[in-house]
């Protein structure tokens, strides 16, 4: 009778280590898919920052160009060349 008792408690034990074992394995499951949607997430806000980076040099390379000052000029300043005519429409 007691060494039934003692395979019932080593079943019993090798169940529940198994049974265990099992649950930590599910568990990191879950912990890694997780952690794989939060990479892909990162992923794609640094993909979208790395264009608004681009964006930025592009739109910081034109600033210095003349063009562009002379656009600013015409539209923010109201500045003309010298050597234009301003016509003032009268109807308005």
């Amino acid at each position: 009778m007691n060494k039934n008792i003692k395979r019932l408690f080593t079943t019993f034990l090798i169940t529940f280590a198994l049974m265990y074992a099992c649950f930590v394995i599910v568990k990191q499951e879950m912990q890694f898919v997780e952690y794989k949607q939060e990479i892909e997430t990162y992923a794609r806000l640094i993909e979208e920052e790395e264009l608004k980076n681009e964006q930025l040099n592009i739109t910081k390379s034109s600033i210095s160009s003349d063009k562009y000052i002379e656009e600013v000029a015409r539209e923010k300043l109201g500045l003309v060349l010298p050597s234009e005519i301003i016509f003032v429409n009268a109807n308005i």
